[in-house]
């Protein structure tokens, strides 16, 4: 057993100190990211390179100079699955330590935290070797964990032991709200949990369940994006859907009749919410599983994506005592999120911020949030209508469906209170008319709404194999740039961090529409979204288009992103 409290009391200075005496980051950004910590408890180094300050190989080495411990990057070295077997898994998980080599009665073993004499004495124990830690970052630990236990390899072997088990044995008729396992745990439970397990790991937001003629197709839904995970044989489709029924809570006799149903799961130590959504189709069942970490942290309004003069111009919006503030855009594009992070902004014990959400996502201290409950009669609209009667500052509206709520809300902006809300348009424009559309009158909407958010997300190009390259003329007249001098572009070349997928991580792109005389003027006359969007444009708007052609000129995301996701600009106003 090596001695670890020597090294251990040789560090001097802290690693957020060590960072800004090397430049690596500034002062504000260490502040920022020590804010973060104290309420997530995530490591600082984590935490700077998640917002993009600081580089995984900074980080190893300046950890490496801060504990004296060697530093060594799991992505750039082969995982040795033989010497890995050495240790089983539930403790290379619950300890997040990786054996990478061995030498003679010395097992090498990397570790986030190299000075845990708990973990180490007990790694010890489980293997027969004396451990010699060695530090590695937590994204690389995630990486590692995530392709030595991958969920196809789990799939596999869990199908090849469900298929030689009797039916009634494939599911429990309990619900479990962990994914812990023993020996007797039936395999189809095991292979429901790999699958879940293995979209944690891999940062999915969805699980996608997809009968086909062969069997059942598995995809997840990471950075916006569907891939195939495994696959399940026919003989198995109806014990695993059972299963996901089960631990819903769902009735798993109906077949046929689309259910929702939820599942509250605590796994390595944090704790999800996994909505679950059925429906029956031609080849039996589809079930979508929507994963939430309840404790992920908050966005801060630095982290949305906003540029510069853009987060100037949102926090002065929505620090105005009423109003309305509607955030646009379709499903999946982040709207929430950006909510989140407005009310995070503003939450202070001098006001009284209510939310009516469908459902809660995460809980926000000090703010009182009440989720829809249709079959008690808590809708949008009513809940709306309870809330104003609440004395509220300030009232979110997780989503405008319908002219009720849309006629409450408008009234509860003019009456005092600030609203934030979300719209499904396509722009920011596009949120007066849809109004309009719902029976609002215009002179209501000028008076009420102070401005309209139109957002996308797009993936960010991966640290670890971001490459420049010199932009081809056509791709600089297609974006509308000069051509001279010749710009530099970036992309992905593809690395294990990414899992080749070039991308890892994403950010969202604005455009922010304030209520000014002229908006006010083409409103008033129902004028079409396009002359509205033009208006905005020669106030000063910097559309999504022109945001996100930033962010590529800036390398954090590619050309190709951008087409992919702002397509509907290029088209509309070049």
């Amino acid at each position: 057993m090596i001695r670890v409290e020597d090294r251990h009391q040789q560090v001097r200075k802290k690693l957020g100190e060590l960072l800004v005496e090397r430049g690596l980051i500034s002062r504000g950004q260490l502040q920022e990211a020590l804010e973060e910590q104290k309420k997530t408890g995530k490591r600082l180094g984590q935490i700077l390179v998640d917002r993009g300050h600081l580089s995984k190989s900074e980080l190893g080495k300046t950890l490496q100079t801060q504990t004296g411990f060697p530093y060594v990057s799991l992505t750039a070295q082969p995982l040795n699955r033989e010497v890995i077997g050495l240790v089983p898994e539930p403790l290379i998980r619950r300890f997040r330590a990786i054996p990478i080599a061995r030498e003679g009665k010395e097992l090498i073993v990397a570790m986030a935290d190299p000075t845990d004499l708990l973990a180490i004495d007990e790694l010890s124990a489980a293997s027969g070797f004396r451990i010699r830690p060695v530090l590695t970052t937590e994204s690389d630990l995630d990486w590692a964990i995530a392709q030595l236990f991958d969920v196809r390899r789990h799939v596999e072997e869990a199908v090849e032991v469900a298929e030689g088990e009797e039916p009634e044995r494939q599911v429990q008729e309990e619900i479990v709200l962990t994914l812990d396992e023993d020996r007797e745990t039936p395999p189809v439970i095991r292979l429901v949990n790999s699958i879940i397990r293995g979209a944690i790991s891999a940062g999915a937001t969805d699980i996608h369940f997809e009968p086909q003629p062969g069997g059942l197709r598995v995809r997840y839904r990471i950075d916006g994006m569907l891939y195939d995970k495994a696959s399940i044989p026919q003989t198995l489709q109806a014990a695993v859907i059972s299963r996901i029924k089960v631990m819903a809570g769902l009735n798993i006799a109906e077949r046929v009749k689309p259910q929702d149903g939820r599942i509250s799961l605590h796994v390595d130590g944090a704790e999800y919410d996994v909505r679950v959504a059925t429906i029956g189709c031609s080849y039996g069942e589809r079930v979508v599983l929507r994963l939430l970490d309840k404790h992920r942290i908050l966005l801060g309004l630095d982290r949305l994506g906003l540029l510069p003069d853009q987060q100037d111009l949102v926090t002065s919006l929505i620090q105005k005592p009423y109003g309305m503030i509607l955030v646009t855009g379709p499903t999946g594009s982040g709207k929430t999120t950006s909510l989140y992070a407005f009310l995070h902004y503003i939450n202070e014990p001098t006001k009284n911020i209510i939310t009516i959400e469908d459902p809660v996502e995460y809980h926000l201290e000090g703010i009182t949030q009440i989720p829809v409950r249709p079959r008690m009669g808590i809708t949008f609209a009513n809940g709306l209508r309870s809330i104003v009667r609440q004395d509220p500052n300030v009232i979110m509206v997780g989503e405008i469906r319908d002219a009720e709520t849309a006629q409450i809300a408008v009234q509860a902006a003019l009456t005092g209170h600030l609203v934030l809300t979300t719209l499904h348009t396509n722009d920011a424009a596009g949120a007066m008319l849809r109004l309009i559309d719902m029976g609002i009158e215009p002179y209501f909407i000028t008076s009420a709404v102070i401005a309209t958010l139109g957002q996308r997300l797009v993936r960010k190009i991966c640290t670890g194999c971001k490459e420049a390259y010199k932009a081809p003329v056509e791709v600089l007249r297609e974006l509308g740039l000069s051509e001279d001098p010749p710009l530099t572009l970036y992309r992905g070349a593809g690395c294990p961090a990414c899992d080749y997928t070039t991308y890892k991580g994403r950010t969202a792109v604005f455009e922010i529409l304030v209520m000014s005389d002229p908006i006010r003027e083409l409103v008033l006359k129902r004028r079409p979204t396009l002359e509205i969007r033009e208006a905005a444009r020669k106030l000063g708007m910097k559309t999504m288009r022109e945001c996100a052609i930033q962010k590529a000129l800036e390398g954090i995301t590619s050309v190709e992103e951008v087409r992919r996701v702002i397509f509907l600009e290029t088209d509309a106003v070049v």
